[in-house]
C-alpha cells in the first residue's frame, strides 16, 4: 500500500486561500473606504523663529556665553592678583568700578587700551577666556 503524498493544483486553494477571499480583520483602519488617491508629502523646511528685528534666538545665546565666559576670566584674574599682587589687584577694581562687565568685547577693548599693565591683564584674561571656551 503505497500512498502518493503529491497534492494536485486543485487541491492548493484548500491549503491556502487566496488573498481576496479572505475577509480582513480589520477594515483599512482608520478610514472605511480604501484610498484613491495618492498620499499627501510632506515637505518640510527648516524652522524660522522669528526675531522681532533683532538677532536670532542662537545669536542671543551665543553673545551670552561669550560675555559669561569674559566675567568668569575676569573674577579669576582678580582671585589670582588678590593672592600675589594687591597693587595689579586694586588697579583692576578701579577698573572695574569705571567700565561695565555687561558687553565683555568692548571691556576688553577699553582694558588694553588703558595702560601697557592693563595690557598685559587684558591679555592673561583672553588666554584664560580661550582655555575656558576650549574645554566647555
Amino acid at each position: 500500500m503505497e500512498s502518493s503524498a503529491i497534492l494536485t493544483p486543485s487541491q492548493l486553494p484548500y491549503l491556502f486561500p487566496s488573498k481576496s477571499n479572505r475577509k480582513k480583520a480589520y477594515p483599512s483602519w482608520p478610514c472605511s473606504k480604501p484610498r484613491t488617491s495618492q498620499p499627501t508629502r510632506l515637505h518640510c523646511q527648516k524652522m524660522y523663529v522669528p526675531g522681532f528685528g533683532e538677532a536670532s534666538p542662537e545669536a542671543k545665546g551665543a553673545k551670552n556665553l561669550h560675555n559669561f565666559f569674559t566675567y568668569i576670566a575676569v573674577r579669576i584674574v582678580a582671585a589670582q592678583l588678590q593672592s600675589y599682587n594687591t597693587e595689579a589687584y586694586k588697579e583692576l577694581m578701579e577698573f572695574m568700578d569705571r567700565h561695565s562687565l555687561n558687553d565683555g568685547d568692548k571691556f576688553c577693548a577699553s582694558l588694553m587700551r588703558e595702560s601697557s599693565r592693563h595690557k598685559g591683564l587684558g591679555m592673561l584674561m583672553i588666554n584664560l577666556f580661550s582655555i575656558l571656551c576650549y574645554n566647555m
